[in-house]
């Protein structure tokens, strides 16, 4: 799917991936966005498909000129899910709109999972001499 503008000097086409490029980025800023999910979200229906790569971490749904964006992430360990979920919206809403120009009515933020820290130091576990 495409975003298409129609004007009286042509068309303008925006491809899905340049507004997940957009939407990954404006993403990546937010303190406690530690990594993406980009897993399929319906395994059944993507195996009914035949289609068994692996997915972008944006959906995009688009309604006539406006669209809905689906952004799926990791959040990092000890953040809190409420404020950095409302934070990815605003970001994301904002720099989707300001670089396409399109109206974007909701951005969905779904917490795929939390990343948690490495301990610094490896110690050995009671089996190990």
């Amino acid at each position: 799917m495409e975003i298409i503008s129609k004007s009286s000097m042509g068309e303008l086409v925006i491809s899905d991936e340049v507004v997940s490029s957009i939407a990954i980025n404006a993403a990546k800023d937010v303190d406690g966005v530690s990594s993406f999910y980009s897993g399929p979200v319906d395994v059944v229906n993507t195996i009914k498909k035949g289609s068994l790569k692996v997915m972008s971490p944006v959906r995009i749904i688009q309604d006539g000129d406006d669209f809905s964006i689906s952004i799926y992430f990791n959040i990092a360990q000890g953040k809190k899910f409420q404020t950095v979920a409302a934070e990815v919206q605003a970001s994301v809403k904002e720099s989707v709109q300001n670089m396409t120009g399109k109206l974007v009515n909701k951005v969905n933020v779904i917490v795929a999972g939390i990343d948690f820290e490495e301990p610094d130091g490896k110690e050995p576990c009671e089996t190990e001499e």
